[in-house]
């Protein structure tokens, strides 16, 4: 399956512009009704944010999210409190709840590094 997904990445310290993976986004591109997001624990108010877009979704009935979805949520975030990798192209996985899961392990075990 062709998904595309995005790393999501958080300011932990105000003071410095270090910033640290704490989550992924990732959308079907054969399938766009496929969607799914996930945050690695600690990070409740963020992923709250991103149940609150799937919440939308579903609320307004949306079988098909367009093409540049991710794209347009990309850059809702402000540079002072993180930032999402540009969005990323893959055909490893079988579903997007599997890339998903995937990376936050990655995520989890240092694999993915600060950026």
């Amino acid at each position: 399956m062709k998904i595309r997904y995005f790393i999501e990445y958080k300011r932990p310290d105000p003071n410095k512009w270090e910033m640290i993976p704490i989550g992924v986004w990732a959308h079907g591109v054969d399938d766009r009704s496929a969607f799914d997001v996930g945050y690695v624990s600690g990070f409740d108010a963020e992923e709250w944010d991103a149940q609150c877009v799937v919440n939308r979704i579903v609320e307004q009935g949306i079988r098909e999210l367009p093409e540049d979805f991710l794209e347009q949520h990309r850059e809702a975030i402000s540079v002072y409190l993180g930032s999402r990798t540009k969005v990323l192209d893959t055909d490893k996985y079988g579903s997007v709840t599997e890339l998903v899961e995937n990376m936050l392990e990655q995520i989890r075990k240092g694999k993915i590094k600060n950026a």
